[in-house]
């Protein structure tokens, strides 16, 4: 479907979708010029959904339209029409015809949809998908912290580990759309560790927010703590939870610690109340992100990298531990290349699939 020819000087405004494994956002993202580069977005109109992922694909995809349609009438009534939708999703995504080629057991069933052409015929606008991690990088890249850099690395620490690669202003999908999983890199300290992608050791395996979990639940089982089977069963699972009791996520009388933790957000709970092995957990995990970045660096040689999401607010330690990793890898050239905090927030990925979409439409 064809987008209007822009008209140089004038808004031009679309409906932005970022959808995730836990929530759908969107946002109305209007733009003062044509061409991205210029002043920043505006953003309006941001609402959001549960995505209730379990409950399968084709599910999801019937919420995300009828949550479009809200929005596009809501634009309208408030007198921002928008001339297309620019969608930023997770899983690996086909940019030229908006379909979701695969994705991980995080979203069941989102795989095979036909995010963009469903979209389309629901809602009668053109549609432009690409992956949320991709949009995320590229609303940094160009209107963020890496606003003006010829080459950025983006990585996205969170629940799960992703980046991309944004050049000269365009994303770097790669032959097979799956450019920039920079966290399906194998690192040592995830040997004996599955990945989320069915590969064994990578990095995101011990550097995310579930690595983190598993990587605890794995130290604690070659403990041979009490309950030692429950930390294995939980290092064993993609999510680093098992189904095990309830106590075993609570301190036992005479325990150090929990035998097991639910994510990134419980193990951040006992390093603020002192416990060091845990403080150490998130210590090599930084460490092995940061040896991970080092190798891309010397791969990429990029202006800045920029790193977002949730792991890399917990703590000074943990970037420190995560610059220590950069410096033992990153080769004389690159080891200098400035690693920053993202600028925009939950912003990022709608404005970065609103450039997407300017990209490529015509």
């Amino acid at each position: 479907m064809k987008v209007a020819p822009f008209q140089p000087g004038s808004e031009f405004s679309l409906l932005g979708l970022d959808i995730g494994g836990t929530k759908i956002a969107g946002a109305v993202v209007t733009f003062a010029a044509t061409a991205p580069g210029g002043d920043a977005p505006r953003i309006s109109l941001e609402a959001s959904i549960p995505t209730e992922a379990r409950r399968g694909g084709a599910r999801v995809l019937a919420d995300i339209a009828d949550f479009a349609e809200r929005q596009i009438a809501a634009a309208s009534a408030a007198g921002t029409p928008v001339s297309g939708i620019a969608i930023a999703s997770a899983g690996v995504v086909d940019v030229e015809t908006g379909c979701i080629t695969s994705a991980t057991d995080t979203m069941p069933g989102w795989g095979g949809q036909p995010l963009g052409p469903h979209l389309a015929e629901r809602c009668g606008l053109p549609v432009r998908v690409l992956n949320d991690v991709h949009g995320h990088a590229l609303g940094e890249a160009t209107y963020g912290a890496g606003a003006g850099a010829r080459t950025a690395l983006v990585i996205a620490v969170g629940t799960g580990l992703g980046g991309a690669a944004v050049i000269d202003g365009r994303i770097l999908f790669g032959s097979h759309g799956v450019a920039g999983h920079f966290g399906h890199i194998h690192h040592p300290y995830a040997a004996g560790l599955v990945c989320s992608c069915g590969r064994d050791g990578h990095v995101e395996s011990v550097a995310s927010g579930s690595g983190a979990a598993r990587l605890y639940a794995k130290r604690q089982a070659e403990a041979h703590v009490k309950g030692a089977s429950y930390a294995a069963a939980a290092a064993a699972s993609l999510t680093g939870i098992a189904d095990v009791p309830e106590s075993a996520y609570r301190k036992a009388p005479g325990a150090q610690r929990p035998v097991v933790v639910r994510g990134g957000r419980e193990l951040k709970a006992l390093v603020d109340a002192g416990d060091m092995f845990a403080r150490e957990v998130f210590t090599d995990g930084a460490f092995a992100l940061g040896q991970t970045l080092g190798g891309l660096a010397n791969s990429f040689d990029p202006d800045v990298i920029i790193l977002s999401g949730s792991l890399i607010h917990v703590g000074e330690f943990w970037m420190e531990a995560l610059r220590k990793g950069y410096r033992r890898d990153a080769m004389v050239g690159t080891a200098a290349t400035p690693i920053v905090e993202g600028s925009l927030g939950s912003q990022a990925p709608l404005i970065g699939a609103a450039v997407h979409f300017l990209h490529t439409a015509g």
